[in-house]
């Protein structure tokens, strides 16, 4: 049952790239973001969001630039989020902010990859802070000299606040692209939540294979795709639950939905991997995925019959679960 609330890369370290599509497959060095005075251990998530109302105060220099209209709020909020949650949220941004600087300059930083222990708020804030380097390049490839004062930080900040910021800054840097992020993009990531479920789904000795798509049904739009992905994060939020791990809890606004793009579609299919990768994290044993393609050109209706596989796992998973509320530790 959906949590709809009528009123809201991944790239990883395990060798898998969200791969934009026309971007050149040799990346540069990879970034280096600038630390805070403070220790790391001293950041908290007032300081993330602190950065992250920095990057949409450029954005929104860069967006007065070229002449685009202000975006809505997005469809999606949440509550109760962690820093591995909000850490996917941010390596989004940062996909997309390469992108832009791609477009204006021509350059590509590779992204960092995943922490390898528990993610931390500094480790969130060095991606947003190398998002937002990427978007100072597109300023001066555009002249842009104005700058933005740094706000005062809030200490009362939680981190669904920041997820729901950056979530935001996705929003209003996706319209600034050339190459908007499109059901391509959405089907990759959908692609990679079923690499995580086939290693969460092996058995000893046995490598599971996914199920069939489903008939494929033409004319879907977005808010079809988006709508299946928010089902599916429910039931994986139920998988969480039986198997003691918290989940963020995600609230959608029914009335935006008709108007989603390809770009909201993606947010919710990196947050639905982010908690595969979570879940992938904590099995013992768990083969790494496998590697994902760019697939080139798909519709939404590609991306819908695609999710009909994972429907399939997702529900394997939650037998599994129920059969043995342990089975990460197996």
């Amino acid at each position: 049952m959906s949590r709809l609330f009528w009123s809201f890369s991944i790239a990883f370290a395990l060798c898998v790239h969200t791969g934009a599509q026309g971007v050149p497959d040799t990346p540069a060095a990879p970034a280096a973001a600038n630390t805070p005075v403070i220790g790391k251990a001293d950041i908290t998530p007032s300081h993330v969001y602190r950065q992250v109302t920095l990057v949409r105060n450029e954005i929104d220099l860069i967006r007065l630039e070229m002449g685009k209209p202000e975006m809505d709020t997005p469809p999606i909020q949440v509550e109760k989020a962690a820093p591995r949650e909000v850490y996917f949220q941010a390596a989004t941004l940062f996909q997309k902010a390469d992108r832009l600087a791609f477009e204006h300059t021509r350059g590509r930083v590779e992204e960092a990859p995943i922490p390898s222990g528990k993610i931390q708020p500094a480790d969130v804030y060095a991606m947003v802070d190398a998002a937002r380097e990427r978007i100072r390049r597109v300023k001066e490839s555009l002249t842009i000299t104005g700058q933005s004062a740094s706000p005062p930080l809030d200490p009362d900040i939680e981190p669904s606040q920041v997820f729901n910021s950056i979530v935001a800054a996705n929003r209003e840097l996706n319209q600034l692209l050339d190459q908007q992020f499109a059901p391509s993009d959405v089907y990759q990531k959908v692609t990679v939540a079923i690499a995580y479920l086939s290693r969460l789904l092996d058995a000893p000795g046995e490598i599971s294979t996914p199920p069939e798509p489903p008939p494929f049904e033409r004319r879907k739009r977005p808010a079809d795709v988006y709508r299946k992905l928010v089902d599916c994060f429910d039931e994986i939020h139920q998988v969480g639950e039986i198997s003691g791990i918290n989940m963020l809890d995600l609230k959608v606004d029914e009335q935006q939905l008709d108007g989603v793009e390809p770009s909201d579609v993606y947010d919710v299919a990196s947050l639905l991997v982010s908690e595969l990768a979570y879940l992938h994290r904590q099995k013992a044993d768990a083969a790494p995925p496998r590697k994902v393609h760019n697939p080139g050109r798909k519709l939404p209706s590609h991306v819908y019959q695609r999710i009909g596989i994972l429907c399939g796992q997702i529900e394997a998973l939650q037998q599994k679960a129920a059969a043995n509320p342990d089975w990460l530790k197996d």
